[in-house]
């Protein structure tokens, strides 16, 4: 049996800018997510440089304006680390072939100008996959138990799971 039960996705867009959400139940947990849905509008995404919108090494706000949220109502398993029930901000430092995912505590703030590490929660690499279809406005949504993002020519997926 699936243990997604309930799942949405919603855009909201304001001039060139899309805020998305989806929420999901996984297990009996609510789970949502927030972002700002940037578009590639004919721009280099990823890569090593600073000509790049998101040069690998740097931190990124996982998205646009404000940073990237996600709120459980139950406590879960990312991957294998434990996140307590409540709401973090989602960082990523985007690498070639292994990305960081950073859930920190501070969850409504603009972009990473006051991102703190004192208040990472944990980081956990997550593998990009790369496709030839182009992806382009940003998308996270939840689907096989799984925190999945989608944008330029970049996939991944973060399990979750609630804790024992």
């Amino acid at each position: 049996m699936k243990s997604i039960l309930h799942y949405r996705t919603f855009f909201r867009s304001f001039s060139t800018l899309s805020i998305g959400g989806a929420l999901m139940m996984v297990h009996g947990l609510d789970a949502y997510i927030e972002f700002s849905s940037p578009g590639v509008k004919s721009r280099e995404i990823f890569g090593a440089g600073e000509e790049f919108l998101v040069p690998f090494g740097k931190m990124w706000r996982t998205g646009a304006n404000d940073a990237t949220f996600l709120s459980f109502n139950g406590d879960v398993l990312i991957n294998t680390m434990e996140l307590d029930s409540g709401t973090y901000s989602l960082f990523t430092i985007p690498i070639q072939n292994e990305w960081m995912s950073v859930f920190n505590h501070e969850w409504n703030q603009c972009g990473s100008y006051d991102y703190k590490d004192s208040l990472d929660v944990f980081r956990i690499k997550v593998s990009p996959r790369y496709v030839d279809q182009s992806q382009e406005r940003m998308l996270f949504y939840f689907a096989d138990d799984s925190l999945k993002f989608r944008w330029d020519n970049v996939r991944w997926a973060l399990p979750i799971n609630p804790r024992p």
